[in-house]
């Protein structure tokens, strides 16, 4: 991981995509961009530390592959476009694409955003032909502006929302904070006894709190029961239960898992509590993929989910990822803990693992939270996270 690849998958994280959630939204123009190429593949990838995600393709269905075995891994390097003859070109023309696969050609364009930086490719394949003319090239990349502001807009969406359950949260707290004095207030005022008909200005003023009193009671009350948004809010793919964010984590990382024959277990408490997801997936995710690429065959990594806080302001959501890995030495955990991550990312002591968990304190400081890492070189590594939530 170099500066640049630091700040793509910074970007990405930021995006806050859920990848099973884009088959069904970007599939349709895969299969254009098949269309359009004459080509039997059509895939829109994206590529995180370790792995590129296959969120539509022409050959149906939703899958994974380390990011070293990718060749749109070359594609979000470059400026604008790779082509490749594949049985010419030396890096693959061994490949299973080409010996077993009989794919020709392969041409790929970088998603990039308007800061110039790729977080994955739009790529066709073809077993039949060997090149594109300039209007199909032309059309490849209508397509791949396309896939980019349709993420684009749904960035922007999220962050709307998110700023309506944030000011909705604030509400709910003032009104819970306002009606507790203001109750108190109007239940004074019908207990006390006028009786003294020479006290009738004071009788009326004590009428006009009471009005006031339980006008303002009325309005905490429509703050309260407001339904109108939450019930919207919950449509949306930004809301989480523990059960729902638990299941999207075993769908996504059981087969890494799987694949070297590590045990992935994810548990989580059994509150019904619903939470905004920003951020959740691509942080989380970050530290299953360290843990899983750096436990060997056999080992173990396990997730657990829970919330602490006894007042809804105070309110953070744990996690925790352990693993029976390769371990850190207590110089690397200080290391990861620097300010200026660019010392570290030129630096031979810190090794892959510390890159990976580099980006994910960096990502938990936007977010205002916590990075707790415990570690032991070969017995493994422990590492906890506390979220605000929103």
């Amino acid at each position: 991981m170099n500066p640049k690849d630091f700040r793509r998958v910074k970007k990405l994280a930021e995006l806050d995509l859920d990848y099973q959630e884009l088959k069904e939204e970007l599939t349709p123009l895969s299969k254009l961009a098949a269309q359009i190429a004459g080509t039997e593949l059509s895939e829109v990838n994206f590529i995180d530390n370790f792995t590129q995600w296959t969120v539509a393709s022409t050959l149906g269905g939703f899958s994974q592959k380390p990011r070293e075995e990718a060749i749109c891994n070359f594609t979000i390097e470059e400026e604008k476009d790779l082509m490749i003859q594949l049985p010419r070109d030396p890096r693959f023309e061994n490949s299973t694409y080409v010996v077993d696969e009989g794919y020709k050609l392969y041409y790929g364009i970088p998603l990039k955003f308007d800061d110039n930086i790729a977080i994955g490719a739009l790529c066709v394949a073809g077993k039949s032909i060997e090149d594109l003319d300039d209007l199909q090239i032309k059309q490849l990349h209508l397509i791949a502006r396309q896939i980019v502001k349709q993420l684009e807009l749904r960035f922007e969406l999220k962050q709307a929302q998110d700023a309506v359950l944030k000011e909705r949260k604030l509400k709910r707290q003032l009104a819970h904070d306002v009606r507790s004095p203001l109750s108190g207030i109007s239940q004074l005022v019908e207990l006390t006894d006028v009786q003294d008909t020479s006290r009738v200005e004071l009788t009326n003023i004590i009428s006009l709190i009471a009005s006031s009193a339980e006008s303002v009671l009325e309005l905490t009350d429509e703050i309260l029961n407001e339904i109108t948004i939450q019930d919207d809010l919950k449509k949306s793919k930004s809301v989480f239960t523990f059960e729902g964010l638990g299941t999207k984590l075993r769908n996504l990382y059981k087969p890494q898992a799987e694949a070297k024959q590590i045990d992935f277990e994810v548990t989580y408490d059994s509150l019904k509590r619903e939470f905004t997801g920003k951020n959740l997936l691509p942080l989380i995710g970050n530290l299953v993929s360290n843990a899983i690429k750096f436990t060997h065959k056999g080992g173990r990594v396990s997730v657990h989910l829970s919330l602490t806080g006894l007042k809804p302001i105070d309110e953070k959501i744990n996690m925790r990822v352990e693993d029976t890995g390769v371990g850190m030495t207590s110089a690397q955990i200080e290391a990861i803990s620097m300010t200026d991550f660019r010392d570290r990312l030129q630096s031979s002591d810190t090794n892959g693992f510390g890159m990976g968990l580099l980006f994910v304190r960096e990502l938990i400081e936007d977010l205002g939270g916590d990075l707790e890492i415990s570690s032991q070189p070969n017995k493994g590594t422990q590492i906890t996270i506390a979220l605000p939530l929103i």
